[in-house]
């Protein structure tokens, strides 16, 4: 019996459940113009494309927003030119001014300090950032030294280390007034490790040790004992803001876990949990609304808390609290009032408030901090920096308006 034709129909009937499908198309060449300091593979690994990936409609406007907010260029273009042999990239770009000195000089309460910061965050050209801090204070020298590659060897893998040491004397402080002070000298590093497992989520694990010491020559009060602290950490993150010159755009989320390890040698044994959470929306064409939630709990403060979060409070002395647990809340509206060629300058008025818990307060309502003000924020195009900010804010805790000035971020 000849099977042949039997086998054909069959054959036949089932060819409509498996259709021929096209070629998926795929990029077959990258040309990068403009990048003068950026070498062409940091381009490419910030744009998470290469030859040879699959190509997709939108991919083009994804590669360009991964670009503008890696915060190190501007006049951003991907375009994509589709031919037979598939899809050809052309990235144009420019790099932004990375490598930062800030001077610093500030004179409070008759007091002077007297520094200065470098801030590099495209060192090489390979997109990784180095941030070194020195200041002098009543004779007090403070330092730090931090590293971090978010695309370390080219993989998905982030590496993060820092070192310092803080020299500063510290008040005692009661419900109402500073009584007696004493020195604090903080020495100690971070190493962390870092994976994306996620197009904008990573996982880091890290390890800090620190050593605090003490002294009193006057003995006018009773600092804390010396101690170490050994303590692991495990920090979740999710960016999700998109930057698009000075404004922004989206969810973006921190959960930092630290807990002290008695087997590395702790002495201290605290736990602690913090949290970030920052969401921007763009109101009215260029306007941004920003809105910023924070969390800390901690199991002492008779040390330096690992996460301070009180930075955020512009109104009144952030060091006058070191609480073990805090909530809080920042609110501001960024509104552009005018437009040069290289800088837009916005008016962002803000409020904050904070309900804050230490050894010296109870955490109740009665107890919370707020502060209203105004700033003046200039976005510099050409500056890996992008804000500069003036303000002065009301604070209610103090009852005074405290001026104030930050370079490189906004609030």
């Amino acid at each position: 019996m000849n099977f042949s034709p039997v086998l054909l129909f069959l054959l036949t009937l089932l060819a409509p459940l498996h259709p021929a499908t096209a070629a998926e198309p795929r990029i077959v060449a990258i040309l990068i113009e403009g990048a003068k300091r950026t070498d062409r593979e940091t381009v490419l690994r910030l744009a998470r494309v290469k030859e040879g990936d699959p190509w997709h409609e939108g991919l083009d406007t994804e590669a360009r927003q991964l670009l503008l907010n890696a915060g190190i260029f501007y006049d951003v273009t991907v375009t994509a030119e589709q031919g037979t042999d598939g899809v050809r990239l052309r990235i144009a770009l420019k790099d932004k001014w990375t490598l930062i000195p800030i001077p610093l000089i500030s004179v409070k309460d008759g007091v002077t300090t007297w520094g200065g910061t470098v801030i590099e965050s495209n060192l090489l050209g390979t997109g990784a950032n180095l941030f070194a801090f020195l200041s002098v204070k009543q004779s007090e020298l403070s330092g730090t030294l931090m590293y971090m590659d978010p695309h370390l060897g080219g993989t998905r893998f982030q590496l993060f280390g820092a070192f310092g040491h803080t020299g500063e004397q510290q008040g005692i402080w009661d419900a109402t007034a500073e009584i007696g002070s004493y020195l604090r000298q903080t020495t100690g590093g971070f190493l962390s490790v870092g994976y994306r497992f996620a197009a904008r989520s990573s996982i880091a694990v890290g390890l800090r040790l620190t050593d605090f010491s003490f002294s009193d020559p006057q003995e006018a009060a009773q600092p804390p004992a010396d101690a170490r602290e050994r303590a692991i950490s495990l920090m979740l993150r999710h960016e999700g803001t998109d930057s698009e010159e000075d404004r922004r755009q989206g969810l973006s989320a921190l959960l930092h876990l630290e807990t002290g390890v008695s087997i590395f040698g702790d002495e201290i044994g605290r736990t602690a949990v913090g949290g970030t959470v920052r969401w921007a929306g763009t109101l009215f064409g260029r306007d941004t609304l920003s809105l910023t939630g924070h969390a800390l709990w901690t199991d002492t403060v008779d040390y330096e808390t690992a996460m301070p979060a009180t930075g955020f409070l512009r109104g009144y002395e952030t060091a006058r609290f070191r609480p073990d647990r805090l909530l809080g809340a920042s609110v501001e509206f960024q509104l552009p009032v005018a437009t040069l060629r290289m800088a837009t300058v916005s008016f962002v008025p803000f409020a904050d408030a904070a309900l804050l818990r230490d050894r010296f307060r109870s955490f109740s309502f009665a107890d919370a901090q707020a502060d209203v003000g105004l700033a003046l924020a200039v976005y510099l195009r050409r500056v890996a920096l992008p804000v500069l900010q003036i303000y002065g804010a009301y604070g209610f805790g103090v009852d005074k308006v405290l001026p104030g000035f930050s370079l490189g971020f906004g609030f």
